[in-house]
């Protein structure tokens, strides 16, 4: 009876160290997910998923700028905006606590562009 107990208790604790250790482990490999790079030439200033794994971005590279579109497998160049299509949303917030432009802003003004330039 109290052999039984005590193998019990002995899968009960060894369940719960192997628990631990696995959240453990997730919690140190997952660290590298998602960090967000710090550069000092580039940087992303907006981004809008279109599905899954698939999505648009603005991109300031220097003192210019790229509207790229991402998927898994590859990053494409859709266009290249010029400074003064974005320096005005950069410079006016639309919102008092938005500093960066808003990403739907500047894809229209890119749509209306090439409607013209077309």
């Amino acid at each position: 009876m109290i052999k039984g107990i005590a193998t019990a208790l002995v899968t009960l604790l060894i369940v719960i160290l192997v628990l631990y250790l696995t959240f453990v482990c997730t919690k140190y490999i997952g660290r590298g997910v998602g960090i967000k790079t710090r550069s000092r030439n580039m940087k992303m200033l907006d981004q809008i998923p279109l599905g899954r794994d698939r999505s648009a971005a603005i991109i300031e590279a220097g003192n210019r700028f790229f509207l790229v579109g991402i998927t898994a497998s590859q990053v494409s160049l859709i266009s290249e905006l010029k400074e003064e299509e974005i320096g005005t949303l950069l410079l006016e917030p639309q919102e008092p606590e938005r500093l960066t432009p808003d990403f739907g802003d500047i894809f229209e003004k890119l749509k209306n562009r090439k409607k013209k330039d077309g």
